[in-house]
């Protein structure tokens, strides 16, 4: 029996659930993706993931079924020269059966250790179990383990490899040899296989299920393949943890350099104040505030404008007065002289000439003489208004420089600055600057030259020196100010890009919380849904296993999580409830583990179709040893079942109950020298019990050759099967559309047909070629064992016997390659 779940059962019933959930894409997406595995979950973290379907989609494959064909062993554990076991790769029970110390064991650690590089009988013992790993009789020999496997669909055999340099066990070289070229193990692809579907037991595993709570929970888990759920949680609270965390200490520093800006007296502090202490943080205005791209406002606008005060130029000042004064002093001592009676006169002529100029002959207009104003009075005053001119240049150049110095000094004498007015820097009294400063630029305009000399000389110094003094106060403001803003400019610049991601991450985190949370919703009937078919098939083990138990198995439940979990196992004791380590034997348990492991190491996705188990039948009961017999040999319908034990009894029960099955003895000789010898080949077992009905004198001739004659003719058959099976899967052929060939026949005249020519169409031939190839005899023995069973035929029956072992020994040696009829 197999059971299809595992990863892939598990992802489509994951996303159905996810199809039908409450969430957005993007958790949708975290969830799937979280189960996949790290990289699949990072990506989608961040973003490199645009679509569900893109994360660990399964795809659905025609697994390659991969069987045993033999392990070889040199110098290692118990064996010292080279030994191999041959092993049919197909579905089958192989039992290897040998005392303590013979060896068989170390067939079944070196399996392990060749495909997994490590081994569960030594992962949890001292380092005594370690080192002494290398066989003391191996001579010069390298150790080495050897595992040659059939997968179905290829021709050849694959190989895998290990071999030792050093005494370290873990120092090993592993090979591969796929199609006949040689690879590297981990191309093989079977890692991740080996640890979710693990073809191993060992007898300390069957053990675990002793012990503490969570360690019987951890081996269940491990085996049922339950861990990527919990895998999967535990990612999505990682990556919530940490981005909350993050979003926590974010928040934790914005609220520390909120109230360090709230207390500083700057502006700007102010402003970024006021953008992180909103409900949404407006972390643009913050970034302005940094790269200072808004003009000062408010305060410091003031007291920038404090710190950009000009005072007057006291030296300007001086030279400004000197050359009023000068001007002025110019001016005065022209005044009354002829110069400026010729200055006064020239303008008083130019006006009458300009009157003159309008009339003709005209009266005068000062003494009203009749006809004055004529030709000749025209000449003459022009004539001695160009002598006047010429008086009246000096006083004019005085005139001009004082306009002059009267310019400059109304240029210098600037009216006060309006931010006088406005708040004042520490220690200083804005309005007395104020009226100070504007009475001097009043005495500095006035039209009194002595005035502005007077105000330019004795109260520009004063009025600069208490410029200068403000100007000084508001700089030295300013600089302390910038000073309690440069640490926390600094700290917003550090927090900014922070707050920027948590913000960015804002959506994600909300995404990456509802996806933890639903998924911690749906982790415990994902579990149960996913155990249940594997719980079902244990159930159905055990019930084959408890032969005569007055315990019951029923369902099989993980319960909690963390430090919390533990398994529950319900079962009845003669129809009680009660719990089940306190009432279960060893070989209770024993067989209990063998229950939990086959399920899972027979699903369907797995590539491997063998299954080693080492020792099952240690502390079991007679009783429970024929229905573990049943459980192998039903395994053993559809894969490859090789067991390993020193118990006698479990080899008597597959005889007594009449499975198929193929029986290796191993002897240990001295010096480590292991050898094996085949037991009960199925033709060997026919011919064996028909040898002992033909020797059977209590019986009629007529009921001993019916017998015989089916003892017979099922050792062809079995001998036929054998040398179709070889030749089909040694060329490639898979195992399922072998076992099809083989039971869509069903005379033997058709199988025997198959074997001999790979065509069971030909049955014609078949006669003909025996007789042929052995002997008239062979026929004869062919058609005896054909129509024997049915009471048809007259022969001597220990001869036929005899006769029929020569035929099965020809068709078991048959080539690979069809014969010729």
């Amino acid at each position: 029996m197999s059971v299809s779940t595992g990863d892939d059962g598990l992802h489509e019933r994951l996303s159905q659930r996810v199809d039908q959930a409450v969430l957005s894409e993007e958790a949708k997406l975290l969830v799937l993706s979280a189960f996949w595995g790290d990289d699949e979950f990072r990506a989608a973290l961040d973003g490199a993931v645009g679509e569900k379907a893109a994360v660990g989609t399964v795809e659905p494959a025609d697994v390659p079924r991969t069987y045993l064909r033999s392990v070889t062993v040199t110098g290692f554990r118990g064996i010292g020269p080279q030994t191999s076991l041959e092993l049919e790769p197909g579905p089958g029970l192989t039992l290897v059966v040998g005392r303590n110390g013979s060896g068989k064991s170390s067939f079944a650690e070196a399996a392990e250790i060749a495909l997994t590089g490590t081994n569960a009988r030594w992962r949890d013992r001292s380092s005594v179990w370690r080192e002494g790993w290398r066989n003391l009789h191996r001579g010069d020999a390298q150790p080495s383990v050897q595992v040659d496997l059939h997968v179905d669909g290829e021709p050849g055999t694959t190989r895998v490899a290990r071999e030792w340099d050093s005494d370290d066990v873990d120092a090993s070289r592993v090979w591969a040899q796929r199609q006949g070229a040689r690879r590297e193990y981990g191309e093989l692809g079977w890692d991740d296989a080996l640890s979710a579907y693990r073809p191993f037991l060992s007898y300390s595993e069957l053990g675990s299920v002793l012990g503490r709570p969570s360690d019987l929970y951890d081996a269940l888990f491990r085996i049922l393949g339950l861990q990527k759920v919990s895998d999967a949680q535990e990612r999505l609270h990682r990556a919530f943890t940490e981005l909350e965390n993050r979003r926590k200490e974010c928040a934790s520093e914005g609220t520390d350099l909120l109230a360090a800006l709230r207390v500083t007296d700057d502006e700007r502090a102010a402003r970024a104040a006021e953008a992180l202490g909103g409900r949404m943080p407006d972390l643009d205005v913050v970034a302005d505030v940094l790269r200072g791209e808004q003009a000062p406002t408010g305060d410091l606008a003031v007291l920038k404008g404090w710190a950009d005060l000009a005072p007057p130029d006291p030296a300007a000042a001086l030279r400004s007065a000197e050359d009023l004064d000068a001007a002025n002093g110019a001016v005065q001592d022209l005044s009354g002289g002829d110069s400026d009676q010729a200055r006064r006169l020239v303008a008083l002529l130019q006006q009458a000439l300009d009157h003159a100029d309008h009339t003709a002959d005209a009266d005068c207009p000062v003494c009203g003489a009749a006809g004055r104003i004529d030709d000749a009075w025209r000449a003459a005053t022009a004539e001695q208004l160009a002598r006047l001119r010429e008086q009246a240049a000096a006083a004019e150049r005085a005139h001009a420089a004082l306009r002059t110095a009267r310019a400059a000094v109304h240029a210098l004498a600037a009216a006060a600055p309006a931010v006088l007015l406005q708040a004042s820097p520490p220690e200083v009294d804005g309005t007395d600057l104020h009226v100070r400063w504007s009475a001097w630029t009043a005495a500095a305009r006035a039209e009194d030259p002595a005035t502005v000399v007077t105000a330019l000389r004795n109260d520009t110094a004063a009025l600069a020196e208490l410029v200068s003094a403000a100007a000084a106060a508001a700089g030295a403001e300013l600089r302390r100010r910038q000073d309690a803003w440069q640490p926390l400019a600094e700290q917003l610049a550090v927090h900014l890009p922070r707050a920027r991601e948590v913000s960015a991450q804002a959506q994600l985190r909300a995404d990456v919380k509802a996806a933890r949370d639903w998924l911690k919703g749906q982790a415990d009937d994902l579990r149960d849904e996913g155990l249940r078919p594997i719980a079902n098939h244990a159930a159905d083990v055990w019930r084959q296993l408890r032969q005569e138990s007055n315990v019951d198995l029923g369902p099989v439940r993980l319960e909690g999580a963390k430090t919390r979990r533990r398994v529950e196992l319900d079962v009845t004791v003669d129809g009680d409830s009660g719990a089940a380590l306190g009432v279960m034997s060893q070989g209770e348990l024993h067989a209990l583990g063998l229950a939990l492991f086959l399920p899972r190491a027979m699903l369907d996705q797995s590539p491997f179709r063998f299954v080693v188990i080492d020792d099952p039948v240690q502390a079991m009961d007679p009783s429970k040893v024929d229905g573990l017999a049943r459980v192998l040999a039903g395994a053993a319908h559809t894969h490859q079942v090789v067991v390993f034990t020193h118990d006698d009894r479990l080899p008597d029960a597959v005889r007594r109950l009449q499975l198929p099955a193929t029986i290796w003895e191993v002897v240990r000789r001295e010096r480590s020298v292991v050898e094996l010898a085949q037991s009960d080949h199925p033709v060997t077992r026919y011919l064996d019990d028909a040898r002992a009905v033909a020797r059977t004198e209590s019986l009629t001739d007529a009921a001993k050759n019916r017998v015989v004659a089916g003892f017979c003719r099922s050792a062809l058959e079995a001998a036929c099967h054998d040398a179709v099976r070889r030749r089909r899967l040694g060329r490639g052929d898979r195992h399922a559309d072998v076992e099809t060939a083989l039971t869509g026949v069903s005379t033997l005249t058709a199988i025997t047909a198959l074997a001999l020519f790979d065509d069971s169409g030909k049955g014609g031939d078949v006669l003909g070629h025996y007789n042929k190839r052995l002997g008239r005899w062979a026929g004869d023995v062919h058609q005896a064992c054909n129509k024997g069973v049915h009471g048809g035929g007259a022969f001597n029956a220990v001869d036929l016997v005899e006769k029929t072992q020569r035929m099965a020994d020809y068709l078991l040696a048959a080539s690979p390659a069809a014969a010729v009829p």
